[in-house]
């Protein structure tokens, strides 16, 4: 082994731990630091700089990529040190993504490297430097070499892929001691629904009662809304809510409107009702069953004066109430209560619910399983115990949305399967493999119930109640916004490959191509279970797309 060097990493693996000794293979030591990339995306690579000896202060250094025909400047280069946080599952794992200008190595150090190519730039080979260097001299250097097809991905704003992850905003006012809602949140908040439109987010999650999930993450979900009731009328302040949603907008983030709920319970009671008492002159509590008189009442009177609003603002047409796991007999409940109430507004259920009520919902979000080829299975039996209380066959949602053509699909992960998901000790690949199932599936997107739920301590103590370690974040909190994980990378990746097969889809002439294209999505989709996955199945899947979509 050299003294020190910048190795390749493929960055569908988990890089060694810093305290680990390095790969030894000297092939890769001659190895340039490869990507193959489309114009206008962000691609991900990895380099392992490796040392005999313990080094302090060590910085990286990178240069323009350059073809014959063509540079993409350094500063199109984003490098961050891999960091490491304990689980109880398997120990430690590489995951949050630091930016730092220096960086110690002891034995091994993770660069996690993003790559933006930008539009209008000649397809080909680019090639540059990556040096480190310590106490300024250069110690060690490499290549970087970025293959770049001859397609233009869209704007993220602009991808097809509906992708729906809920971000909790009390969670970033708790971290940084700020009322909710204050200026002093609302200018936090901007770094987060950024860093979501960068990935492809598609929908605003808005809470719109008190506790939408209850108490199952360490800081319950802000009402948006202040409900206020005074001589036996309630009136409703919407100002939380605008500012919630203009944000959204202000960073390109505009399909829809998911407004959580009107039913935190069932259809005979559990559902909370908070409201400032004007004559009483104290917030009240409230519990209620769906359609009682109570209920009516008061969420009558709250759709009515929403529905005015949403008009005012010309958000109608992209708001939905939204449900989480609810039984049948609630949703049929609810939705009868909505139509009779607030007709205007649309539908959206994350969880699995009986066929008659599809034509209903216009936003279904699914838990399945998968089988070794990638293709949909039931949801796992264990999830009746969540309040689903029929499981979904994959004939009935495809017979669903036959009538139900304007219905958005998708599927989502929780705390099952266990594979393919996005737990902190899931493989990789699997993050990169979600928006690939989707596809082979027909579904519009992905769905993740949990942005940004952190424990107290999530560097150092990341799990949280019975979920699965990581279950309940994909990004770390930091000083100034969020701290991106290798998972959240490579989930925005996965997304972009979706966005190259729907080109090539759209591009397919010979019965050659059809065949190419089958073939990608099967190799892709393949063995849902990351720790016996060959990651060269993505890359191949790839170079099948791409000269399809090059047409």
């Amino acid at each position: 082994m050299r003294n020190c060097a910048i190795l390749a990493w493929q960055p569908l693996l988990r890089p060694p731990l810093p305290n680990q000794e390095p790969p030894i293979n000297p092939d890769i030591y001659e190895a340039p630091i490869k990507a193959l990339t489309c114009r206008n995306q962000i691609t991900s690579l990895m380099a392992l700089v490796v040392a005999r000896e313990q080094i302090g202060s060590a910085k990286v250094v990178i240069g323009d990529l350059r073809s014959e025909h063509g540079v993409i400047p350094a500063d199109l280069i984003r490098v961050r040190l891999v960091g490491t946080v304990p689980t109880p599952e398997v120990g430690m794992v590489c995951d949050p993504l630091h930016e730092v200008d220096e960086f110690d190595i002891d034995k091994c150090a993770a660069l996690h490297l993003s790559l933006r190519v930008p539009r209008g730039i000649p397809g080909g080979v680019y090639e540059g430097p990556i040096i480190l260097k310590a106490n300024g001299e250069e110690i060690a250097f490499n290549r970087i070499e970025a293959e770049v097809a001859n397609v233009d991905l869209p704007d993220a704003r602009d991808w097809s892929f509906f992708l729906n992850v809920w971000m909790n905003p009390a969670t970033i006012a708790r971290r940084h001691g700020v009322e909710v809602w204050s200026e002093e949140h609302f200018q936090l908040l901007c770094p987060y629904i950024e860093d979501l439109a960068l990935h492809g987010q598609k929908t605003v999650v808005a809470p719109i009662c008190y506790q939408p999930w209850g108490v199952q993450t360490r800081d319950p979900y802000p009402n948006s809304i202040r409900w206020k009731k005074s001589n036996g009328k309630f009136e409703f302040d919407f100002t939380a809510f605008d500012r919630y949603i203009e944000l959204h907008e202000q960073y390109g983030i505009n399909r829809a409107i998911h407004c959580y709920t009107i039913v935190q319970g069932d259809k005979n009671g559990g559902n909370m009702i908070e409201f400032f008492d004007v004559d009483a002159g104290e917030i009240k509590l409230v519990k209620a069953a769906v359609g009682d008189e109570f209920y009516t009442f008061a969420w009558g009177s709250f759709l009515k004066a929403f529905v005015e609003h949403l008009k005012r603002r010309d958000w109608l047409g992209r708001a939905y109430i939204g449900f989480d796991e609810r039984s049948p007999e609630t949703m049929e409940a609810a939705i009868d209560f909505i139509a009779e109430h607030a007709p205007e507004l649309k539908v959206s259920l994350a969880g699995n619910t009986i066929e008659d009520l599809y034509p209903k919902i216009d936003d279904l979000a699914l838990q399945i399983g998968f089988n070794e080829r990638g293709v949909t299975e039931a949801s796992p039996a264990e999830r009746s115990a969540m309040g689903i209380a029929q499981l979904l066959r994959i004939d009935t949602l495809r017979s669903a949305t036959k009538r139900a053509t304007n219905m958005t699909t998708s599927f989502y992960v929780c705390s099952g399967p266990e594979h393919p998901n996005t737990f902190l000790f899931s493989p990789l690949v699997e993050s990169r493999m979600l928006p690939w199932l989707a596809l082979q599936g027909e579904y519009d997107g992905f769905l993740r119930w949990s942005y940004n739920d952190w424990p107290d301590d999530p560097y150092n103590h990341p799990e949280w109640g019975t979920w699965p370690t990581g279950d309940v974040f994909f990004v770390y909190p930091g000083e100034n916004g969020p701290v991106s994980s290798l998972r959240w990378e490579q989930l925005m990746e996965g997304i972009a490959d979706y966005e190259l097969a729907k080109i090539a889809s759209a591009n397919i002439r010979e019965p050659e191509e059809m065949v190419d294209y089958e073939q990608a999505v099967t190799l892709a989709c393949r063995n849902t279970d990351g720790r016996t996955k060959s990651v060269g199945d993505i890359e191949i899947a790839r170079r099948l797309l791409i000269p399809i979509a090059e047409h």
